[in-house]
């Protein structure tokens, strides 16, 4: 897999020109054009205006707000990208998942902050949700971060169909690392979670990936630990799959996907 074009998401009220940095430098690294993302939808406040003109001029006065808005975050995006990158700039009125989704075709890779405890959803990426909908791999920028080396780079490896797609996907950035540790969380198989790890590393290694790795003891919760394994290996991307299923139109994410989502200070590269 190549990466040719990157998908950001631009947050229009916690807009971070961190992310808009770490984005160019990866579309640069990758010789990608970088399409960015701002979305917003309507409140529903006006709901229950029983005059329709009352009701028409609200609606009017919001959306030119929201338009001015959007038309100032794409100067300081184009600002802050310059010149050396293809760029495409796409404004939305509606929900950011619904328009992430409607572009993800056009993207190898999709690029989302970190806003733990400070998103406003609906008007706020639901990154859990976008790992989920969109088919393609989602990089979780850590809060702040502005530059992701990916020359260390851990993965949270279990034989199951999600992290297969992210060891594939994640391609692009093992191949680059000048090391790539896999750590499996121990469930009670020590000799078949050895057999697999043995498996996946050899994969890595016919593919040319600077991979080693070893089954460790789970301490705390399973994101808890290859959090702390990532910080002993100095890596600064975390690779996992993303699990999670879908009940009567709400998606609820598996414990380590959650916890991975819930650590801000980390970058994430997910695949479901």
């Amino acid at each position: 897999m190549e990466i040719r074009s990157i998908l950001v998401n631009l947050d229009v009220d916690l807009f971070s020109p961190p992310i808009v940095h770490c984005a160019r430098d990866l579309a640069t690294r990758f010789s990608a054009d970088l399409i960015a993302v701002a979305a917003v939808p309507l409140s529903q406040s006006f709901i229950g205006i029983d005059n329709g003109a009352a009701y028409a001029a609200y609606y009017q006065q919001e959306r030119e707000q929201i338009e001015t808005r959007l038309h100032a975050l794409e100067g300081e995006f184009r600002s802050l990208v310059g010149t050396s990158v293809k760029v495409e700039w796409h404004p939305f009125i509606e929900v950011p998942n619904q328009s992430m989704v409607a572009l993800a075709h056009r993207a190898d890779l999709i690029i989302a902050g970190s806003h733990i405890g400070e998103s406003n959803y609906p008007r706020s990426l639901n990154v859990g949700e976008l790992v989920l909908t969109t088919g393609r791999p989602v990089l979780v920028v850590g809060s702040g971060v502005a530059k992701i080396n990916a020359d260390k780079i851990l993965i949270g490896w279990k034989d199951v169909r999600e992290a297969r797609r992210a060891v594939v996907d994640a391609l692009p950035f093992l191949s680059t690392a000048s090391e790539v540790v896999v750590a499996t969380m121990s469930e009670g198989n020590l000799l078949g979670e050895k057999a697999s790890l043995e498996g996946v590393l050899s994969w890595l290694r016919r593919h040319d990936v600077k991979a080693h790795g070893n089954v460790y003891p789970r301490k705390g919760t399973a994101g808890e630990t290859l959090a702390a394994i990532a910080k002993e290996a100095g890596a600064d991307l975390i690779v996992t799959g993303g699990y999670g299923h879908s009940r009567v139109r709400e998606w609820f994410l598996g414990g380590m996907t959650s916890d991975l989502l819930a650590t801000p200070m980390i970058n994430r590269f997910m695949s479901n």
